[in-house]
């Protein structure tokens, strides 16, 4: 992965752009990565599977409910669980 800093990112915009569309980009401020840029369509992909993720874990949920299987785990936490699960898969 590529990676400017905020400064070469500002003068040099274009190519960080041309950058960002083959592969996502880091972009540092006082030396530490702020932000990542990528491109729409990763951008999409990802928005995309974090939402099939989650309907997933929903539908399970529900699934879960109508056998009687009623957990004691807050939404909170079961979201919580959900979004380690995707951290994990898009780790690896």
């Amino acid at each position: 992965m590529k990676t400017f800093t905020a400064n070469e990112t500002k003068q040099n915009f274009g190519q960080v752009l041309d950058s960002a569309r083959t592969a996502p980009v880091t972009i540092t401020k006082h030396g530490r990565p702020e932000f990542i840029l990528t491109s729409r369509e990763d951008y999409d992909n990802l928005t995309r599977s974090k939402f099939d993720l989650l309907r997933s874990e929903v539908r399970k949920g529900f699934d879960a409910f109508d056998r009687g299987d009623i957990s004691s785990q807050s939404v909170a936490e079961i979201a919580a669980e959900a979004i380690r699960k995707h951290n994990k898969k898009t780790e690896a």
